[in-house]
């Protein structure tokens, strides 16, 4: 590809300032092209292979497919591909669309993925040094490690994970392309990193002749079977059941149809058979030692289950080191929850409903102390009342809708009762608000919301015209004045804040509270509609005590860092944190993280960490979820 297609923020400013362009991408890439463009160049629409469709946009403007592209362009705009991920694999189907590199279409490279910043070089030479190639027996035994196409410091536990096992065992390293993205997307740049620290090759996932039938004959197979949310949920493929997995995976990338045998369903489940095919060949014909995942949830549950049911140790590093299960869950700790409170000494229960009390009462005055990162800028119990009423003013029960956001792993504690996805849920309630004209529906949108959380909760409350949008920024003590008796949720943080303030909260699923009383837990779809159909018996649950018990357990004596891979390979706190971790600091991944990496590294703790890790797995292989795990250090 010509490198006059890689185009940073001032080569675009340069060739776009005033024109018209199309975007293609509509993901965090192009939300931070969109950022920059929109200050000098007029975005006409934004291009997406999967989130097209009739009213759905993004940043206020159309999303299209390409085919809509052409009959729209019509002065011979240019196209900007903001998609890291995907950007080979769309500059491909430009191409083939008939479309001209550097004349009808660039690249947005601002992250510097597809040419070199000096700092990017450094870190290559830097890493080459430190990794140096220990020659290997024995080229069959294989280390599976994620390649992120991005520049973040991943590459630095990925490094030292994955050299320890190649050690271990005798094995060479192998990266694969993660979310399912073609090796042909991935950054020259990003894969010299790799190469720096010992990574062989990228795994090519194109599939044989024979694969790619014998996908399809399963995709057709399957497809036969599927009506509902919960045949989707059940779906099972050499043995293996992967419905979880393809559930979680669609619910965070794509956007849901009402009709589960529409064509955009057919494909997505296509292209994932085709994932599970190559994945199922590829474990089980190579002498896998150990996989090294990423975050292990949605798409990386596909390789996961597969690695796990043939027996190999699977890992995620990134931002939480864990043992993989299948179907993990990343708060599988929360049914145990109950019988962990009688383990704390008499001492430290009576200081836990003491110090939950006082930081209770200060998140219910806005404090944000324990409140996740991401909800911080707009917690709804910071925000003053509005003016006007919100809810109607009668005497109906009113009930609160409250929405996760869809870009989140929809299986957070496990098990929910409508097929493990919130698009489930929340149609079920849109068909009993339909039923139930003694109430008064609303649905609160989620605070940090985004992207297609609007798009989708924009269809569903089309579709059901009985519920009404709510802002988010409504405080849920004005709510309360106006009557709103009941909440619902799947998991949510306001299971333990609405009670507090007379809102009784009913769950769908495993969550957070589910072996406390303080809130309403159903275990099956009938348990919840009887609940959800009589409202007016139900007896009002009040148990403060075991909402203080579950505060204490959850932020204060909970050690969810069971291994702290922040203080493990960095000193810098900024270079363990996620992008959404940096936006608090005003700061976003990039190679600066490289440089500073590079200035707190020494020989002294680059052998600490290589001696200890032997300990860190096998302590992650010894956790367990019904264990209390206590922090080292509290408050108290």
């Amino acid at each position: 590809m010509d490198d006059r297609i890689f185009l940073n923020q001032e080569e675009c400013k340069k060739l776009f300032l005033e024109k018209e362009v199309f975007i293609f991408g509509t993901g965090v890439d192009a939300q931070e092209a969109q950022k920059e463009l929109s200050q000098y160049a007029v975005v006409l629409a934004y291009i997406d292979n999967n989130r097209y469709g009739e009213g759905n946009k993004f940043h206020g403007k159309n999303i299209i497919s390409l085919e809509q592209f052409f009959n729209q362009r019509c002065n011979g705009q240019q196209i900007i591909v903001a998609s890291y991920r995907y950007a080979m694999e769309i500059c491909k189907q430009l191409i083939e669309a008939g479309l001209v590199p550097v004349k009808d279409f660039f690249v947005w490279d601002e992250m510097h993925l597809f040419h070199y910043d000096i700092s990017t070089r450094k870190y290559i030479d830097f890493l080459n040094d430190k990794w140096r190639l220990h020659e290997k027996s024995n080229y069959a035994n294989q280390i599976l490690v994620p390649f992120d196409n991005r520049h973040d410091l991943m590459s630095v536990i990925y490094a030292y994970c994955a050299n320890y096992f190649a050690e271990k065992h005798d094995a060479v390293i192998y990266a694969y392309f993660r979310k399912g993205s073609n090796y042909s997307n991935a950054s020259k740049v990003i894969k010299e990193i790799y190469k720096s620290f010992n990574v062989k090759n990228l795994i090519n996932t194109e599939l044989s002749e024979y694969q790619q039938e014998e996908a399809d004959q399963l995709c057709d197979s399957v497809w036969k079977t599927l009506s509902t949310w919960e045949d989707w949920k059940n779906i099972t493929v050499y043995g293996i059941c992967f419905g979880t997995t393809i559930v979680r995976d669609f619910m965070r990338e794509y956007i849901p149809d009402f009709d589960l045998k529409s064509k955009k369903m057919y494909l997505f489940l296509k292209k994932r058979m085709r994932t599970i095919v190559f994945w199922y060949h590829y474990i089980f014909e190579n002498d896998i030692k150990v996989v090294l995942l990423a975050d292990g949830v949605t798409w990386d549950g596909y390789i996961r289950d597969i690695a796990i049911t043939k027996g190999i140790p699977t890992y995620a590093l990134c931002y939480k080191m864990a043992k993989m299960t299948l179907d993990y869950c990343d708060r599988a700790p929360y049914p145990f929850f109950k019988s962990m409170w009688t383990q704390l000494t008499s001492e430290e229960q009576e200081y836990g409903i003491k110090w939950a009390k006082e930081h209770i009462e200060s998140r219910l005055r806005g404090g944000t102390e324990e409140v996740f990162n991401n909800n911080k800028e707009n917690f709804t119990f910071a925000e003053k009342k509005k003016g006007t009423r919100v809810l109607a003013q009668n005497d109906k029960i009113k009930i609160i809708i409250c929405p996760h956001i869809f870009e989140e792993d929809t299986f957070w504690c496990g098990e929910q009762i409508f097929d493990n996805n919130n698009f489930s849920w929340l149609c079920h309630l849109g068909e009993l608000s339909e039923i139930t004209p003694e109430y008064d529906w609303y649905l609160k949108m989620h605070p940090a919301a985004k992207r297609r959380d609007f798009i989708i909760i924009d269809m569903i409350l089309k579709k059901y015209t009985k519920i009404k949008k709510i802002a988010s920024d409504v405080s849920p003590f004005q709510m309360k004045e106006e009557g709103a008796d009941f909440a619902l949720t799947v998991c949510g943080t306001i299971g333990h804040e609405y009670p507090e303030i007379g809102i009784q909260v009913i769950n769908a699923g495993i969550n957070p509270h589910t072996s406390f009383e303080f809130t309403w837990n159903p275990k099956t779809k009938e348990e919840y509609d009887d609940l959800i159909l009589h409202l007016d018996r139900l007896e009002k649950k009040v148990d403060e005590t075991e909402l203080y018990q579950f505060y204490s357990l959850n932020y204060l004596f909970y050690n969810w860092e069971y291994v702290s891979y922040r203080t493990l390979f960095f000193e810098n706190p900024l270079l363990a944190m996620s992008s959404l971790e940096l936006q608090m600091y005003g700061k976003k991944l990039g190679t600066w993280k490289y440089e500073e990496y590079m200035k707190e590294w020494t020989q002294e703790k680059h052998e600490k960490i290589l001696s200890q890790l032997g300990e860190v797995f096998q302590k992650l292989d010894e956790w367990k979820p019904d264990i209390l795990y206590r922090k080292e250090k509290t408050d108290r």
